[in-house]
């Protein structure tokens, strides 16, 4: 809730407006392609199906469903996520900055611009590097008999998690923290990573509200990295070392 309230300040509402209409257009072309083509693809994929598991058809027809569902989600996701990626960091900044009064630059001249946008694209393309080779481990599991029954469980424990890395990242990468080491950091809390990713994602299956997920996110998350995650020299050493002593 106290997300809300910093999503209506005039401060942020530049910041905001931008990945809404990104992902406007993201909502859009989810629901034109599943209309479209949605059951095509799942006809094709069940038309692959040997004949002595025609009697649990149903349930490979859930999963086959759920594994495109996530596929046509993914694959439209990561380019708004891309284009939207440098607003979502300003955002951040403006949401540290007024909760905490870290000043991380007076103003926004062309070259921080620029230099946002860089690593933002460069930050962007790491989580990709991240999340393809897993994401088709899960799609390869997905085809396996009996394996394939836990697939959908395993596919939304990893969107979940994905959906958390996603969002906080963005503060994490404000303050220079390495891909790495923010992962390293979110495994400390996994059950909050996956309640908030939890979250999310079932509130992008919310008609009209999915629009407004991208900057609330952006924004609880920021909010969760000044309350559990910041460390003020920037060290995670002990934050990592503290979790590790405790297995």
């Amino acid at each position: 809730m106290k997300a809300l309230p910093l999503i209506a300040s005039k401060e942020l509402r530049l910041f905001i407006l931008a990945p809404l209409l990104a992902n406007f257009l993201l909502i859009a072309l989810i629901y034109m392609v599943a209309f479209s083509y949605f059951q095509d693809i799942l006809n094709w994929a069940m038309g692959y199906l040997p004949d002595w598991l025609s009697f649990i058809s149903w349930l490979l027809d859930l999963i086959f469903g759920a594994v495109i569902a996530v596929l046509l989600f993914y694959s439209f996701s990561i380019g708004v996520n891309i284009l939207a990626a440098p607003f979502m960091a300003f955002l951040a900044e403006k949401v540290e900055e007024k909760t905490t009064g870290k000043v991380f630059d007076e103003s926004l001249t062309a070259s921080v611009i620029l230099a946002v946008i860089g690593r933002s694209l460069q930050r962007e393309m790491q989580k990709v590097l991240y999340f393809v080779p897993r994401f088709l481990l899960l799609l390869v599991l997905s085809f396996i008999p009996l394996v394939n029954v836990i697939a959908p469980v395993l596919l939304l424990l990893f969107s979940a998690w994905m959906l958390a890395l996603q969002y906080m990242d963005y503060a994490f990468d404000n303050n220079k923290v390495s891909f790495y080491e923010m992962r390293m950091a979110l495994r400390t809390q996994p059950l909050l990573c996956w309640t908030f990713g939890g979250i999310v994602m079932v509130s992008l299956t919310i008609p009209l509200f999915n629009l407004f997920v991208m900057p609330i996110a952006v924004v609880a998350a920021t909010l969760l990295w000044v309350s559990i995650f910041r460390v003020e020299n920037g060290d995670f050493s002990a934050l990592l070392n503290s979790h590790n002593g405790m297995k």
